[in-house]
């Protein structure tokens, strides 16, 4: 098992990741959606331990396309790396890729709606 959960943040000034020490990770938790809109966010908490400085981590990022995608993202990173140092959390489907439909012709596929993947855009310590 790797030592640390690195999470990559997108659009957070001075801050493209974080570091979570993956020893003191207790659980992981999906929050609640915050806001309708055509870009909902939705919350993941991480609780840690008592020896750790804070109890929870709260991300807040965008909504996947199947619910359970960043739950399962979360508990591979954490499973995944044996041996390793760092291990990097992924980013599950928000907007699935949709082709142009097409007459049975050969040739290049056209998209008409490109694949688009969540996003970790805030994070906090309490």
């Amino acid at each position: 098992m790797a030592k640390f959960l690195k999470i990559p943040l997108t659009g957070v000034a001075n801050t493209p990741e974080q570091l979570i020490s993956i020893d003191q990770v207790v659980s992981v938790v999906p929050g609640n959606a915050a806001g309708p809109g055509a870009n909902p966010t939705t919350t993941t908490r991480i609780l840690l331990n008592a020896a750790a400085a804070f109890d929870v981590v709260e991300i807040t990022h965008t909504a996947a396309l199947l619910a359970g995608d960043v739950l399962s993202a979360f508990n591979a990173a954490l499973t995944a790396n044996p041996g390793g140092i760092t291990s990097t959390l992924g980013s599950p489907v928000q907007v699935a890729q949709v082709p142009l439909a097409q007459s049975g012709a050969q040739g290049r596929l056209v998209i008409t709606t490109p694949q688009l993947n969540v996003t970790y855009t805030a994070i906090a310590f309490s």
